[in-house]
C-alpha cells in the first residue's frame, strides 16, 4: 500500500486496540497543532509537516506506538519540560515509545506541539541547519 490515505484508512489498518490509543493521542495533536502545518496521511505515519519537515509524526509499529515530536529535538526547553513532566518515558531524542495513550503526559504534549507555528519552526529549521554548517566548515 503507498501514496496517500484517509485518517479513516490509516485507523482501519489498525488492529483494533491500537485504533482507540492512536485516535486518542491524534486528537490531542490536532486540537493542539497551530496554524500553517499540513496534515500527510500514509501507510506507516501520520504527520504534521511544515513545508518537507516533519513537526509531529505518529506511527504502529510491531510493538508499541511511536510519537514522534521533532519541537523536542530542535528546542532543548520543551524536551526538559517533557522530561520533568514523566521522567519515565521510553523517549529518544524527539521520539516516545508508548502502548498506552494513558502512559503519557498529554497536556505537556499538547503544549509541546502548540508551541511554535509553521512558519517560526521552519526559521528555527533553517537558522540550526545553518549553525550546523558553519561549524562543519570551521571544522573541516
Amino acid at each position: 500500500m503507498s501514496g496517500t490515505l484517509s485518517y479513516k484508512q490509516y485507523l482501519d489498518g489498525l488492529p483494533s486496540e491500537r485504533r482507540v490509543e492512536v485516535e486518542k493521542v491524534w486528537r490531542v495533536v490536532r486540537e493542539s497543532m497551530p496554524k500553517g502545518y499540513v496534515e500527510e496521511i500514509g501507510p506507516k505515519f501520520i504527520t504534521f509537516k511544515a513545508g518537507e519537515d516533519w513537526y509531529v509524526a505518529l506511527a504502529s509499529q510491531k510493538n508499541y506506538i511511536s510519537l514522534y515530536l521533532i519541537p523536542l529535538y530542535v528546542f532543548p526547553e520543551l524536551k526538559a519540560k517533557l522530561d520533568a513532566s514523566a521522567p519515565r518515558l521510553k523517549c529518544g531524542k524527539s521520539c516516545i515509545n508508548f502502548k498506552k495513550a494513558d502512559e503519557l503526559p498529554l497536556d505537556v504534549i499538547a503544549e509541546v506541539v502548540g508551541a511554535n507555528d509553521a512558519e517560526a519552526f521552519m526559521e528555527h529549521c533553517r537558522r540550526v541547519r545553518s549553525q550546523g554548517s558553519r561549524k562543519k566548515k570551521s571544522n573541516g
